[in-house]
């Protein structure tokens, strides 16, 4: 039996065991806390903060960011103003981004703003848009420079003094290495006077709304004006990093101009904060949709030419048809009459027995329908609709799954019209430069059709309107070329559209543009894909539910789709990230550029986990 002097001795080791406990379940926890404090975000999520008092009214505005979000493949979720201040009340930071939008957050408390320095200042990454809190609380100007000039890095806002005059409508330019970086394609700007100069169709040198900038900017610029004000750069504040955006982003969406939100957003996740991002593309390889739009009876000696010309051996491509035997009005006889035209008709099946996709160019009679259409005449209208439709179905077997407008000419209640009857994708003349993406016009968002924005370059989107410009054949090639490099290396789809009988005066560049894309096809670094192909592929992938978070030096993305994740691609950058490992699923892992790139097998969900790599 043990003696009371023993007893005391093993009550006072039992109190010394349960003290060193204590402290080291203590010190796990101190550990914790700092893992999860400042710099040190425990998920990728990028937060867009918005006002407390949103209205539904203002949905569309949270709906556009959402919508580039998913388009872009990155991950992005809406918190009020009055949560993000909370949220910071202990110090804690769960996500690695935010982004304040213009338009709909130009009021904002001081709170909010001291919240969102501190959250720079302690390692999170901000990305600040045109007007956004350039309003106090009480909804008026602050004297002199917006409140956020000081994050932003450069003085701004000046409406004390300067009046409505602080805006302006202004040129934008940078190098062209910032515009590849933004995806935006080449022919979407030109090189004017040694700049990259954002233009659009039917306009060279487009102007935006901006801000007046004064003074230096301590940072990198990415875009300036023609009045030297900066429309975008980048800058360390503190820890943290700020991305300042002098566009009005959500305004320009909301108007089919997207293309700049969607590449600032990207350039954000992929470029500030080097996230993981769902690639755009199946496998993650880049590529072109090459829609052909047949509209006309001289379309088919000009089709002939080409399929001699070997241009139909690859694609696969989209061929749209007008149907009808009438091109510029009623009874002219000008067009392709394809229910009385068995030759055409088995040259079109021939072209379907190669993989081609062919698809409806209208309303029964091209140029009439092109120009008469409007929002106000449906009921008249759209029985050419349904009459080219018809014809299309009676010659392929099966409904019309893609269109495209004569002249670009699409009322909103065409495209209403095409998503009740299942068509899954149009060419559209808005969004300029984009890849597929679900359009908004006048405050209203498509339902489930895909838009498939044409390529232009500069003015011109056709090579007709090339021809009668006089512009070189030599000038037009190396503008296709350069498409093809631009979605080789940025693994990103776009459309381009050409018409036979033109493409024929061009044939050289057209030969250029299909020799240029089999050299990278050969390389596995680029694919050539229908509208339809696209429109299913971004349809399942927008159905994919993934998520990032980060625990011990590893990002671990989790992703799960009703379907199937087959083809679907995870981009880790390989100057932040390890070889990724596939830790659950299928997948497999490749290095190509600065990416790693995990492509999805065919199972229903995948766990890939990527460790940071020291200093990052």
């Amino acid at each position: 039996m043990s003696t009371p002097s023993k007893r005391i001795d093993w009550r006072k080791h039992l109190t010394s065991l349960l003290i060193l406990i204590a402290f080291a379940a203590c010190a796990l926890l101190l550990a914790r806390n700092l893992s999860a404090g400042p710099g040190r975000p425990q998920t990728d999520d990028i937060v867009l903060v918005v006002p407390d008092n949103l209205g539904q009214d203002n949905r569309i505005y949270v709906q556009a960011w959402e919508d580039a979000a998913l388009e872009e493949g990155v991950r992005l979720r809406t918190m009020s103003a009055s949560d993000f201040v909370r949220h910071g009340l202990n110090g804690e930071r769960v996500f690695a981004g935010v982004i304040l939008p213009d338009t709909v957050h130009r009021s904002m408390t001081t709170a909010l703003v001291n919240q969102i320095s501190q959250f720079v200042q302690d390692g999170g990454a901000l990305m600040q848009v045109y007007d956004a809190g350039i309003l106090n609380e009480k909804g008026f100007y602050e004297d002199g420079a917006s409140r956020l000039s000081t994050l932003a890095g450069v003085q701004y806002g000046f409406y004390s003094t300067l009046g409505e005059k602080m805006a302006s409508q202004a040129t934008v330019y940078g190098q062209p290495d910032a515009m590849v970086d933004l995806h935006i394609p080449p022919g979407r700007w030109i090189v004017s006077n040694g700049r990259a100069v954002l233009s659009g169709y039917g306009q060279d040198m487009l102007q935006y709304p901006t801000l007046r900038t004064h003074g230096d900017y301590a940072g990198k610029v990415l875009l300036r004006s023609e009045d030297n004000s900066v429309i975008a750069g980048e800058r360390t504040v503190g820890k943290g990093h700020v991305l300042f955006v002098n566009l009005p982003l959500t305004y320009l969406k909301l108007r089919t101009d997207g293309v700049l939100m969607h590449g600032f957003l990207s350039y954000f996740a992929s470029h500030v904060l080097e996230q993981p991002r769902l690639s755009p593309a199946p496998q993650g390889v880049g590529g072109l949709v090459l829609n052909w739009h047949c509209d006309a009876r001289i379309c088919i000696d000009a089709t002939d030419k080409l399929i001699e010309d070997g241009v139909f051996k690859r694609g696969p491509f989209s061929f749209h048809i007008t149907a009808g035997p009438d091109q510029r009005q009623f009874g002219d006889g000008l067009g392709v009459n394809l229910a009385h035209n068995p030759a055409f008709a088995e040259v079109v099946h021939g072209l379907m027995k190669q993989g081609h996709e062919v698809g409806s160019h209208g309303g029964w009679i091209h140029d009439w329908f092109g120009l008469n259409v409007t929002e106000d005449n449906q009921a008249t209208m759209e029985t050419y609709l349904q009459k080219n439709a018809d014809a299309i179905e009676a010659l392929t077997g099966k409904p019309q799954t893609e269109y495209s407008a004569p002249t670009g000419n699409q009322p909103e209640w065409a495209t209403r019209w095409l998503d009740e009857h299942n068509v899954k994708g149009y060419y559209f003349t808005g969004n300029i430069g984009q890849g597929p993406t679900r359009t908004y016009r006048n405050g209203r968002r498509d339902a489930h059709i895909w838009s498939f924005p044409v390529q232009t370059y500069g003015q011109y989107a056709t090579i007709e309107e090339a021809d009668m410009a006089h512009i070189p054949e030599a000038e037009i090639a190396a503008w296709l070329t350069s498409l093809v490099k631009f979605t080789t290396e940025s693994g990103e789809i776009r459309l381009i559209y050409f018409h036979p009988p033109g493409a024929v005066r061009y044939l050289h560049a057209i030969d250029a543009l299909m020799e240029a894309a089999d050299a990278q096809e050969a390389r596995k670094r680029f694919r050539w894909h229908t509208i339809t192909q696209m429109a299913d592929f971004a349809e399942r992938r927008e159905k994919t539910v993934w998520q990032t978070t980060s625990e011990r030096g590893d990002v671990r993305v989790t992703a799960e789709n009703p379907d199937t994740l087959n083809e679907l691609t995870w981009l880790f950058s390989a100057d932040r990230y390890a070889e990724p490992r596939v830790e659950a699923g299928q997948a497999s892992v490749v290095r190509e550029g600065n990416n790693w790139r995990v492509v999805a097998g065919a199972v229903s969900k995948l766990t890939i986990a990527a460790k940071l790599k020291t200093g990052t």
